[in-house]
């Protein structure tokens, strides 16, 4: 077998280790990591989700352990994310907004189908992908007229 292969055999596995994972994890404890991130403390997120510090800590604990590493760096001012952390939080911004997006379509069809259909695109996504999302819905539902909607992070 190549090392292609190899690559290939561990990337698929890889993928389906973080599928068994997601199924340990709570939506709620993905927005409290990416609110601790944007507050750069528990405290602060924990005021802002409205929920009390040693619970919100508790979920990024049992996040990290699941996981198997660190996301954020502690220190007496606050906190800080990690390489690791860093890549998450990155990568929750974007799912979680395709979510609130996805969320608002099924919302906006009435018994399955919509005459306007707004589309939120965070801003800073790349062209080439609202593109092409934008290219499949005309091509699949002409009778959708598209709206696009500048957003920006949604937890901000």
């Amino acid at each position: 077998m190549t090392g292609g292969g190899l690559d290939g055999s561990r990337s698929q596995a890889a993928f389906q280790q973080g599928k068994m994972m997601r199924r340990r994890v709570q939506l709620i404890t993905l927005e409290c990591a990416l609110v601790v991130a944007e507050e750069g403390s528990f405290l602060g997120a924990s005021r802002r989700m409205g929920i009390h510090h040693s619970a919100l800590s508790r979920r990024i604990r049992d996040l990290e352990d699941l996981l198997g590493t660190v996301l954020f760096d502690r220190h007496a001012g606050g906190v800080r994310t990690t390489l690791a952390g860093a890549g998450l939080v990155r990568n929750l911004r974007r799912v979680l907004n395709e979510l609130d997006g996805t969320l608002a379509m099924v919302k906006a069809t009435k018994g399955g189908e919509a005459d306007k259909l707004p589309i939120g695109v965070e801003v800073p996504l790349p062209a080439t992908e609202v593109l092409d999302a934008v290219s499949d819905v005309i091509r699949s539902r002409p009778d959708v007229t598209l709206r696009l909607v500048r957003t920006k992070s949604r937890l901000r």
